[in-house]
């Protein structure tokens, strides 16, 4: 006699059919792609935009925004970095997975909390955070493994992170890097750029919070690129290369492979990436390409006015003296970005910019007749910022509001850039 269970157990699905409005179950399937937002929550991300809006507000507003736009399918982890230690403790492995792998109808809310107690805070470990980021898929996972992301700043931790991203897309094939530089200077366009292309990804640029929200989008969309390295040499060019030189190493092995100077400002190099000393710096993640020629162009700083003992010039984030400008020389090459020039305990935000030279021009307190004991120069708040005396009897300044004693009488007074004021003390007091 012929079976009848297939005949029953059409029936019963039709039924199911049936109350269910007749829609077939949908089949679970494993996703095709995973994507790790990080966003950079370093010290620098306190900074301002052309709206007036910190770029950390901008980012929290982006994220938020993103996670609204996005399918309720979309598989989405959500990562930070700089956001748990201040600057001065030098945290190079400041990073954490806040929102793990899931279906976004899941963690839409989690990753919004997360996003919204945010603080910017400290370094910027690049190459620490995608070595982590790599490593939060889950291990048998075979789809694309998709890693967004976004920094206003280059590397200041140890290692280089275009060459890691090129170790990490080697050793997984299906991870893809998509970077976006939030307000960046050109030598952070660079070096993200250059993080990119080693993982088959694009770069994007955002200026502020509607087009950072538009670029993670597009991000979010955009498919691997594949990554074709051609072999050969190729050549390396220095625009205002220091008469002292710069040395050119090996990004992955730290091994001497050139050096540039104004006197030699090109060299041949085999297809790589390296790294090129500038300052007390490392202008990092410089490809090579065989048969082109990579061009650094990096900005000086020049201060008129300079004290013969000199200022210090800073790195904000790291805190690293960069170099020293004197009146016995008053200019310095710098890798484009923003730095501190120090008068005594002020400091003098400034941004030097790729080939161009940026002069500050302080004014000057000069005291005639100045007595041996030295009159002590203040700023608005009472800090002792300056002082002359009958040895050195000027001193250069920033541009605001000081006061100075004169034979027990402060006197207040507003100095403007480039301005030379003098006072007249009694000669014989």
């Amino acid at each position: 006699m012929k079976k009848r269970g297939g005949s029953i157990l059409s029936l019963l699905l039709i039924y199911a059919v049936f109350l269910s409005g007749g829609r077939l179950p949908a089949a679970q399937s494993a996703p095709q792609r995973m994507i790790e937002i990080i966003i950079d929550a370093s010290g620098s991300m306190v900074g301002q935009l052309s709206t007036g809006e910190t770029k950390i507000e901008a980012a929290k507003k982006a994220v938020a925004g993103l996670v609204e736009k996005l399918p309720g399918e979309t598989v989405l982890s959500f990562r930070a970095y700089g956001h748990q230690s201040s600057r001065e403790k030098h945290d190079c492995q400041d990073t954490q997975l806040l929102t793990g792998f899931g279906p976004l109808e899941n963690t839409k809310g989690q990753i919004a909390a997360q996003v919204k107690s945010l603080q910017a805070k400290g370094y910027t470990p690049i190459t620490y955070v995608l070595q982590k980021a790599a490593g939060d898929f889950p291990a048998d996972f075979q789809g694309e493994r998709m890693l967004i992301l976004v920094s206003d700043g280059r590397e200041t931790c140890q290692g280089d992170p275009c060459a890691a991203a090129r170790a990490l897309a080697k050793s997984q094939a299906r991870l893809v890097i998509h970077t976006v530089g939030f307000g960046v200077d050109e030598a952070t366009r660079s070096q993200l750029d250059c993080v990119a292309r080693a993982a088959g990804g694009r770069y994007f640029g955002a200026a502020d919070t509607a087009q950072l929200l538009t670029v993670l989008a597009e991000a979010v969309r955009t498919a691997a690129v594949q990554v074709v390295e051609k072999k050969g040499p190729g050549r390396l060019f220095m625009k205002q290369a220091d008469l002292s030189g710069h040395s050119v190493t090996e990004a992955e092995t730290g091994k001497e492979a050139a050096q540039l100077s104004s006197l030699n400002s090109t060299v041949e190099l085999p297809a790589g990436i390296y790294n090129v000393k500038v300052g007390q710096s490392l202008w990092k993640s410089v490809e090579v390409k065989a048969e082109e020629t990579t061009v650094l162009n990096p900005g000086r700083l020049a201060v008129e006015n300079a004290s013969l003992q000199g200022h210090d010039i800073v790195e904000p984030e790291t805190g690293i003296v960069q170099g020293r400008v004197s009146s016995l020389n008053q200019s310095i090459t710098l890798i484009p970005g923003r730095y501190l020039v120090k008068f005594g305990p002020l400091a003098w935000e400034v941004e030097v910019k790729a080939g161009e030279q940026t002069v500050l021009r302080p004014g000057t307190v000069e005291v005639e007749w100045a007595h041996y004991t030295g009159h002590k120069v203040f700023d608005r708040n009472g800090q002792v910022v300056g002082e002359v005396s009958n040895i050195c009897n000027w001193v250069p300044l920033p541009p605001g509001d000081y006061s100075i004693d004169i034979d027990g009488e402060k006197i207040s007074f507003a100095l403007k850039e480039r301005q030379d004021l003098k006072f007249q003390r009694k000669r014989g007091n």
